[in-house]
């Protein structure tokens, strides 16, 4: 029990301590407050910095407990409490510290900018004035009033404190333009137009001041006296951009369309006109033409293309106005093969021209667009498909086969199943050329599993199956499908015939090689081959012969063919296939 009181004891006396050593080292409790006030607010900006605001703003509140006078700790957490929309806090808060410290710029400019941003411009300026009264940065305190009477429309007071600053800082250019905008707001036609013969009395050849001049006319109405002083701007520097643009407003103004058009057309062609604005301006002066004056915005965009700068500028707002207008290729093509000189990793022209060069057949362009996309775009499987297929048909063979298995292999998971079909298709079809049957069947099978509608793969696949006499009845559903989907389509026909032929069903083979043969004037040598065969089979062999020479004539000089004319019957090929 003895052990116990003395455990007690020693608690007691090291709670007790603080207050102890407070005492005997002679601490008032103000002071250790503010130290502990001081400790706290170093460890809230510590927080601050590391951006961890709850811990920042939870000490900051800590501190105001301690001591809700300290002004630092107010002004700190006038901002959490902003954030938090506690607008009556805020307020409370400013209001407080501004009035214990009124020659404080960053307190006053806090109160100044709740006030603003409560739409109280009135109450904001008198901060600012009150502040002008314990401050000795008095120009730094006259720029920010000035800014709140122009924004607000207090254009009196905000030349009053234009000349403030003159006094303080000088007079300079700034200040002039700024007090003749103020004056032009407030309708003060003598001032706004002294103001700036003075500045042309000290610089009388600059002509930023005299273009401006002519704008002060403008302004106040005075047409003749603008368009006056714009064209001396113009004789004396025909290619200055200020005053052209002024002119075409005073056009623009008058309803002067055509003075309007030929001076923005004047404009367009300054070369020292930025790019960026040159582009905008003729997006905006070709909207403005078209459709009505179509033809001259052709000719003149066509002129704007033959300029030798802003070239990459011009030529993008060309391309899209005969993309607008649906020009032919020939016209819009060249356009877009100027922008790639400049841009070679422009993905959009670079399908642009693809694009064109499908619809051209152009099977070179073909390979050299999707070529260069692929580049760009490696996981799109359309571009492989396409340099594929183009590859094929300029007799690349091997590199149409690794174009189509690359395609495959780089392929995004957004790649449609229509795509993905219609490449296995492409492949069984190249398979079966080079006599590779296995993989040929591999790839239809693949072809389908994405697209079972797909009407080329069902097609080819089927005959393929017909000609190597495997499967037929899964060859006979397919081509079926088919000619339910398309009942006039020749190819279609052809090879559901040719699957009945080969399931010795003659007679309904017969049926569809009539029909086949209603449906068109001409045939390919296969068609009237297979014809031949089929009524050869059904016994008229006066027909079969009548088709097998139809074939002969269209370019069939195969030896079976010439042995079934000279025989006049049917002779099995095995061999033989489309």
């Amino acid at each position: 029990m003895a052990r116990f009181k003395v455990l007690i004891f020693a608690v007691l006396v090291l709670l007790c301590m603080p207050a102890m050593a407070q005492k005997r080292f002679g601490v008032s409790d103000s002071v250790a407050r503010a130290r502990a006030v001081e400790y706290y607010y170093l460890q809230a900006r510590s927080y601050l910095d590391q951006d961890s605001l709850d811990r920042c703003f939870e000490l900051l509140e800590h501190c105001h407990a301690l001591d809700p006078s300290s002004l630092t700790v107010m002004y700190d957490l006038s901002a959490f409490y902003s954030m938090l929309k506690k607008d009556t806090l805020v307020h409370d808060m400013l209001k407080r510290i501004v009035d214990a410290d009124p020659s404080n710029f960053y307190y006053s400019k806090a109160l100044v900018n709740y006030y603003l941003n409560a739409n109280d411009a009135g109450s904001a300026v008198e901060v600012f004035e009150k502040l002008l009264e314990h401050s000795n940065s008095k120009s730094q305190i006259y720029k920010y009033l000035y800014t709140i009477y122009a924004e607000t429309g207090y254009y009196s007071k905000a030349v009053e404190t234009l000349e403030k600053l003159e006094r303080i800082e000088g007079s300079g250019e700034d200040f002039a333009y700024h007090k003749v905008g103020h004056y032009v707001n407030m309708g003060d036609s003598l001032n706004a137009i002294a103001t700036l013969q003075g500045l042309l009395a000290e610089s009388p050849d600059d002509l930023r001041y005299l273009a401006t001049l002519g704008d002060t006319y403008a302004a106040f109405g005075n047409r003749d006296k603008a368009l006056e002083i714009y064209n001396r701007v113009l004789e004396i520097k025909s290619d200055d951009i200020y005053t052209l643009n002024s002119l075409a407003d005073l056009y623009s103004t008058i309803e002067d369309d055509s003075l309007y058009c030929n001076t923005i057309e004047r404009l367009l062609k300054c070369e020292n006109l930025l790019s960026e604005h040159r582009t905008n301006m003729l997006v905006s002066y070709v909207r403005y033409r078209y459709p009505k004056d179509s033809a001259h915005v052709s000719d003149f965009m066509r002129e704007m293309s033959e300029l030798p700068f802003d070239e990459l500028g011009i030529a993008g707002v060309y391309s899209e106005y005969l993309t607008f207008i649906q020009a032919s290729p020939d016209s819009i093509v060249p356009v877009l093969e100027k922008i790639l000189s400049f841009e070679p990793d422009n993905i959009r022209v670079i399908v642009a021209l693809l694009e064109y060069a499908i619809d051209l057949n152009d099977i070179e362009a073909v390979y050299k667009y999707s070529e260069d996309a692929i580049l760009y775009c490696p996981d799109i499987l359309d571009l492989y498909f396409y340099k594929g297929l183009s590859a094929y048909m300029l007799d690349n063979v091997e590199e149409s086969i690794e174009t189509y298995v690359q395609g495959l292999e780089r392929r995004s998971e957004d790649s449609a199943p229509e795509m993905v079909s219609a490449v296995y298709a492409q492949l069984g079809g190249i398979y079966y050329d080079l006599d590779m049957m296995s993989e040929c069947m591999q790839a239809y099978d693949s072809a389908l599993v994405y697209n079972d509608a797909n009407m080329n793969a069902l097609n080819n696949y089927a005959y393929y199956l017909a000609v190597a006499g495997e499967e037929l009845e899964r060859a006979l559903d397919m081509s079926y499908r088919t000619i339910v989907a398309q009942p006039d389509d020749i190819t279609c026909l052809d090879t559901y015939m040719w699957v009945l032929f080969k399931l010795e069903r003659y007679e309904e083979a017969r049926a569809y090689a009539e029909k086949l043969l209603s449906l068109l004037d001409t045939a390919s040598p296969d068609v009237y081959h297979h014809c031949g065969d089929v009524y050869a089979k059904c016994g008229d062999i006066e027909k079969a012969v009548l088709y097998w020479t139809k074939a002969q004539e269209a370019g069939d000089y195969s030896v079976i063919l010439e042995k079934k004319i000279k025989s006049r019957r049917y002779c099995k090929d095995a061999k033989y296939r489309k």
